[in-house]
């Protein structure tokens, strides 16, 4: 560990070292640990509707044009449920965009999700875990898409607390507000918002986030966030493209938090980038 520079009376460290010790183990979390956890999911819901289906049978066997709606009802429930878990994970693993229906809500990821997560406290899966597989996956999702994403106009979400704690400036209403004083990631984060020309907003909730999105009505979100937070935002917001950064949190939760530059960046660019192509189309 080493100290920062001073600015005033004031020197806050800066872990480094604890926070790409950090980043390297988030990083080896994969796709596959949520896409594994929503297919158990989608085969116990269907052995829970085969059960339903078989408790109910006594009662409708008898009137035939019942016995077929509910046959109708309950199997074409689960098949629109497994064909969209199929899509999601083909264009995952290969990058082709297969989503469908476009733009619109999907269930798929909203029933199988708390599923999924009830799965991964009982076989011992830390939460935490499946949400950060949850973000790869919405992220390989997103970058499926870049022919249909329209990145003009970009929101930039970040999470309060990766403002020191010793800084008394407001910046959830202007993040312009912030000095710049480098001992914490906002200012190289301001900078990065005038590079691109982006908006950038700090919040302190899901619901004041939603509410600078509703305000912006963004084509394309890049957000900073702990992996309960972006889980909760990517599904709020959805459909429009998120690109979710987790951050680093080498003092513990919500308090003088990390990012990545990098990662950050090339969220921004992957929007820019292709903005610009989907421009001379």
């Amino acid at each position: 560990m080493h100290m920062s520079p001073d600015v005033g009376n004031i020197t806050v460290p800066i872990h480094s070292a604890k926070k790409t010790e950090e980043s390297l183990w988030r990083t080896a979390w994969t796709k596959a640990i949520f896409l594994a956890a929503c297919w158990v999911s989608y085969l116990l819901m269907v052995m829970l509707g085969g059960f339903i289906y078989y408790l109910i049978l006594p009662r409708i066997a008898v009137i035939h044009w019942v016995n077929y709606i509910v046959i109708a009802a309950i199997g074409g429930f689960l098949f629109i449920l497994g064909a969209g878990l199929f899509l999601i994970s083909i264009t995952v693993v290969t990058g082709i965009d297969l989503l469908y229906p476009h733009n619109k809500k999907s269930i798929t990821v909203k029933l199988l999700f708390p599923v999924a997560a009830m799965l991964s406290q009982l076989v011992g899966i830390n939460r935490n875990k499946l949400r950060a597989s949850f973000v790869k996956v919405n992220n390989a999702m997103t970058t499926s898409q870049r022919k249909r994403i329209k990145g003009d106009r970009i929101l930039i979400l970040l999470p309060h607390c990766l403002q020191i704690d010793v800084c008394n400036r407001k910046i959830t209403g202007n993040i312009n507000n912030c000095l710049r004083c480098g001992k914490c990631p906002v200012g190289h984060l301001l900078e990065l918002g005038e590079k691109y020309r982006l908006n950038l907003q700090v919040v302190n909730g899901g619901t004041l986030a939603r509410r600078k999105v509703a305000e912006f009505n963004p084509s394309g979100i890049v957000a900073v966030a702990c992996e309960r937070d972006l889980t909760m935002g990517i599904q709020d917001v959805f459909p429009i493209p998120v690109y979710g950064v987790i951050n680093d949190r080498p003092n513990g939760p919500c308090f003088n938090t990390c990012v990545d530059m990098s990662i950050v960046e090339d969220a921004i660019r992957f929007f820019k980038d292709n903005t610009a192509v989907n421009e001379t189309v």
